[in-house]
């Protein structure tokens, strides 16, 4: 197997370094928004935007043109969500302060304790972000997604939760379509999945950029009236004083050469569902988690688990119906270095125990075939995925 270059406490720091390969835009370059907005619309989005940002103790300006602002940790746009008046996270998770030089927010010291980062939202984040939804394949809006990957399940048996390491890349995508890979864990059919996600994606629709970021998913009903990416409305609780799901990766792996890697860990604890990254063998960020009370097809009972796991890419098409690259861009196959993979996949039992999948119960997942690949290697228990994507007449026709 090809080397593997950890990611380091730093690996998912966005440097503006002059020899960083890859054309980058930052916030005055970001994808502009044209949408006609009603005057009853505008309102709404004008009242969301108050929810989400909050008043903070601290304000953090981050070189690479984001604003991240210091919340108290039990004012945080997540407790406004109904069902979370009464949630009490434990003490000994509070969020504590940071004192580090090597902090995900452009070398600045974490936020105060008591208090956790929440990037600032505004009006454009929320235009963007309106149409997108990460846990159906479904189409939206003339867009279509794709999976390329391995899905999980055990019958008769819940599961717990998932982990693996993920490589991370940059693909070129246009400015109304995504390329990801991701670790989702889910129950319910897709018109009413009940589920959550973290990976790292490139989405110009999401963030204004074509930076490598990561993120998270959640929903409740399968995209329909609950869920969002990261912070974009209340539900995830961020936990970690210095990181965030949506922080963009300081560099991305190399084709034939480095990889730059991240481990995942989603597991379910008393509070909820705990977002585990690990880089270097160190754990990087205890980052947040998605509280149980979130997902009402969950038995809200110690104990509770997911129906499937799914490890893998993600896609979306853009209006015309052309599809990006996938990871690397070239289709999976038996090299590390050369595609989109997830190392030492793991699922978790209801005693807690971490167990390598048996391939009887992995479902291979493709929804294009015509420009993507999965394979699975049981002898190194890896997931590798990947694709080149299709210009103007490279539609999925699966």
């Amino acid at each position: 197997m090809a080397a593997i270059l950890g990611l380091s406490l730093l690996a998912l720091v966005f440097s503006l370094i002059c020899n960083y390969h890859h054309a980058i835009v930052l916030v005055e370059g970001r994808m502009p928004v044209s949408v006609s907005l009603s005057e009853e619309e505008d309102l709404q989005l004008e009242t969301q935007l108050k929810s989400l940002n909050k008043l903070p103790i601290k304000t953090i300006y981050a070189e690479w043109g984001d604003i991240y602002d210091c919340i108290e940790f039990h004012k945080q746009p997540a407790f406004d969500h109904p069902l979370l008046k009464k949630h009490k996270l434990l003490i000994r998770n509070e969020p504590l302060a940071t004192k580090s030089n090597a902090t995900f927010l452009g070398g600045i010291d974490g936020c105060p304790k008591g208090t956790v980062p929440i990037r600032r939202t505004t009006k454009d984040d929320l235009i963007r972000a309106k149409s997108l939804s990460l846990l159906s394949s479904s189409e939206a809006h003339g867009d279509i997604q794709y999976r390329a990957g391995y899905q999980l399940s055990l019958e008769g048996q819940k599961l717990y939760g998932a982990s693996g390491i993920v490589n991370v890349w940059n693909p070129n995508v246009e400015n109304d379509q995504f390329s990801s890979a991701e670790i989702t864990l889910k129950s319910g059919p897709a018109e009413q999945v009940n589920g959550m996600k973290f990976g790292w994606m490139v989405n110009p629709q999401l963030y204004g950029d074509n930076v490598t970021r990561g993120f998270t998913y959640w929903t409740g009903d399968g995209s329909h009236k609950t869920g969002c990416y990261n912070t974009l409305c209340p539900g995830y609780v961020q936990v970690d004083a210095r990181y965030t799901p949506d922080l963009p990766f300081e560099t991305s792996s190399i084709f034939l050469a480095y990889q730059y890697v991240v481990t995942v860990d989603i597991s379910l604890e008393p509070e909820g569902w705990w977002l585990t990254l690990t880089g270097n063998s160190s754990t990087v960020s205890r980052m947040g988690y998605w509280p149980r009370e979130l997902f009402p097809l969950f038995t809200l009972t110690p104990g509770d688990g997911v129906d499937s796991i799914y490890w893998g890419g993600r896609v979306k098409s853009g209006r015309d119906g052309a599809v990006p690259p996938m990871c690397s861009g070239h289709f999976a196959g038996p090299t590390t270095d050369a595609t989109g993979y997830f190392l030492d996949v793991k699922y978790k039992d209801v005693n807690g125990n971490l167990l390598k999948p048996d391939m009887d119960n992995l479902q291979h997942v493709n929804d294009c075939p015509e420009f993507y690949s999965a394979q699975y290697y049981a002898d190194d228990n890896q997931i590798h995925f990947g694709g080149k994507g299709g210009g103007l007449t490279g539609r999925c026709y699966s």
